[in-house]
């Protein structure tokens, strides 16, 4: 696919990486020109070091050959407006990551389909954390199938105590951990020996295999 993501910072960056690796065409668009020098260098991306509020920018994009639009700056007005242009340019996938909920609001009243308020997803998670169970949260469709943020609560008597990761015959194709909380701090899993009680596992999942992952752990 021809993806554009609109925002440099660490999520822009990340996700470009990260879909560039599995063979997508990435174009990045930050008005940072040091950040576009950054990431061009370091994966196979275009990087266009422009204001994304300037319309000609789009024009030049060919922004009807786009397959997914994200607007991932750290200024919802700004994710605001490229979201509208993509949906006027009639991009068939639209993604755009707001902190006020007002404004997500009106992006769904206008017809933007995916939009993620980093407020509501924060709060879920810690809210799985505070009731020691699991919680299931809610995103944008990834690329590659429908997953969710899943957290989950290792109790004292769960088959995986004591068990290391790669000891744990969860659906690592359709699974990835990305932090372990010990109770301090969020870990990469790779810093954890064994799994204790009371760690909390959070993880995207796709969406047919939740209730496998969190029998895994049980």
């Amino acid at each position: 696919m021809r993806i554009l993501i609109v925002g440099a910072g660490q999520v822009g960056s990340n996700l470009a990486k990260m879909l560039a690796e599995r063979g997508h065409d990435v174009i990045v668009v930050d008005k940072d020109a040091s950040k576009c020098e950054a990431l061009a260098s370091t994966a196979d991306i275009q990087a266009i070091a422009r204001d994304a509020t300037d319309p000609s920018l789009y024009e030049e994009l060919n922004l009807p050959t786009i397959d997914v639009v994200v607007a991932v700056t750290d200024r919802d007005e700004v994710n605001l407006l490229v979201a509208m242009i993509a949906k006027d340019y009639g991009v068939p996938r639209i993604i755009a990551r707001v902190r006020d909920p007002r404004i997500a609001l009106l992006m769904e009243r206008l017809g933007i389909e995916y939009v993620i308020v980093e407020p509501v997803l924060t709060a879920n998670v810690i809210e799985g954390i505070i009731e020691g169970k699991y919680a299931i949260v809610n995103l944008v469709p990834a690329f590659s199938g429908n997953y969710v943020l899943v957290s989950v609560t290792i109790a004292e008597n769960d088959s995986s105590v004591g068990k290391t990761i790669d000891e744990v015959e969860y659906p690592r194709d359709a699974a990835k951990i990305i932090a372990i909380y010990d109770g301090e701090k969020l870990c990469d899993p790779a810093e954890i020996d064994r799994l204790r009680p009371n760690y909390e596992i959070i993880a995207l999942v796709r969406r047919d295999v939740v209730e496998n992952f969190i029998e895994a752990f049980r």
